[in-house]
């Protein structure tokens, strides 16, 4: 199971550089690709089980999402975007 986990660390790290690196929308469909990779490969070598995916997620999302606050820094503005339309929908 320590293998899906490290497939998942590389995969979530990978995959939010790639979007570091290149942050463009039309970049999504690789950046989504680049993180499922690992998803992919366990599907082809018959070792995709809930247990194998829930390792993967345990070892990919936690990094992944730490690059995303601390790299990219795109979360803390989504959610000032968020803010301001709530702000905007409470006006009379």
């Amino acid at each position: 199971m320590l293998i899906f986990l490290l497939i998942g660390i590389a995969a979530g790290v990978a995959s939010a550089l790639y979007l570091a690196y290149n942050y463009h929308p039309v970049n999504g469909a690789i950046y989504a690709g680049i993180f499922a990779s690992g998803l992919v490969a366990m599907y082809f070598a018959k070792k995709l089980t809930a247990r194998s995916v829930s390792w993967y997620l345990a070892g990919a999302l936690p990094v992944h999402l730490a690059i995303h606050f601390t790299i990219i820094g795109d979360f803390p503005q989504l959610i000032g975007v968020s803010h301001a339309l709530l702000n905007f929908l409470s006006l009379p």
